[in-house]
């Protein structure tokens, strides 16, 4: 085959671009860190980050999820544990007020006590986290018992909050008025419980401790369940930093650059390029009629 000079310069350029583009790719990498640049690199590389990198998204709000329903569960905690404690103060006035050797005006200071114990049970009721109602389920916008005196409550249709901490895992992240003082046609609904205990107290008669107890009970059932809540919580926010780390790890070694090999690399797609421009510039030489043109 006869080899032409026009044959010789398409080959060099051809030949100094590849290696001019290989050199290019080479310092890319160097210099961002990333082997990974458009999805002709690898396709299978690009595909599995793009995995990896949706998979650390979704964990991302998972957690965010996790944070916002420990700050409920907190609160909740918290709350339930200041009622228990309103209650026990409720027992023990109640049965000084069962007690003959107590005076009327004992029984009205203890009456009077009881109505600031129950005001003060209603705003643990009516209790805010971030500005929303922490106990009226999705009707944040909402306080449970926003009149004094008024202790009725429609729970239809009220659901409790909930939040996806995980895939497929939804947490119960608030507690619902019902489960926390009884349904309002209750007995032993807390509030009925403590305007009777200031009825007796005002006529004179003997207070019923057994209703008193059973809010204390109930008080302390919940809590224990949002505490049970609050521990598998927990568990899924250790298990997602766990997961986190697995996939960062996993996604760096697929886009990330080994630094060592790659300036090796990059200084040997360097040379091989300035040999290519030193070899073609000997082959194309200007002629006397690329200066006429």
């Amino acid at each position: 085959m006869r080899v032409t000079q026009q044959m010789l310069n398409q080959n060099s350029i051809r030949n100094m671009s590849q290696n001019l583009s290989r050199f290019e790719k080479m310092n890319n990498q160097v210099s961002s860190g990333k082997s990974l640049h458009r999805p002709s690199d690898d396709p299978n590389g690009v595909s599995k980050a793009m995995n990896l990198k949706s998979t650390l998204s979704a964990n991302a709000q998972f957690e965010r999820n996790t944070n916002e329903s420990k700050l409920w569960m907190d609160e909740t905690g918290q709350n339930i544990d200041s009622m228990v404690g309103v209650m026990q103060r409720v027992r023990e006035l109640a049965i000084q007020g069962n007690n003959d050797t107590y005076s009327e005006i004992d029984r009205k200071a203890i009456d009077a006590e009881i109505g600031e114990l129950t005001e003060q049970m209603r705003g643990l009721a009516n209790a805010k986290v971030n500005g929303r109602s922490l106990f009226n389920g999705q009707k944040t916008g909402e306080s449970p018992f926003p009149e004094k005196g008024n202790y009725a409550f429609d729970s239809t249709d009220l659901v409790a909050r909930t939040f996806a901490i995980g895939e497929g895992i939804n947490i119960q992240a608030s507690v619902l008025p019902d489960e926390l003082f009884g349904a309002a046609t209750e007995d032993t609904n807390i509030f009925k419980t403590l305007q009777s205990i200031s009825a007796s107290l005002q006529a004179g008669t003997s207070i019923d401790l057994e209703k008193t107890d059973a809010g204390i009970d109930r008080l302390l059932t919940v809590g224990a369940q949002n505490g049970v809540r609050q521990n598998r919580v927990e568990a899924v926010e250790n298990r997602l930093l766990d997961s986190n780390l697995e996939l960062q790890s996993m996604l760096s070694r697929v886009e990330d650059v080994d630094y060592a090999e790659a300036v090796i690399k990059l200084k040997s797609e360097e040379s091989i390029y300035q040999a290519s421009l030193a070899a073609t510039a000997k082959i194309i030489q200007p002629s006397l009629m690329d200066f006429l043109r």
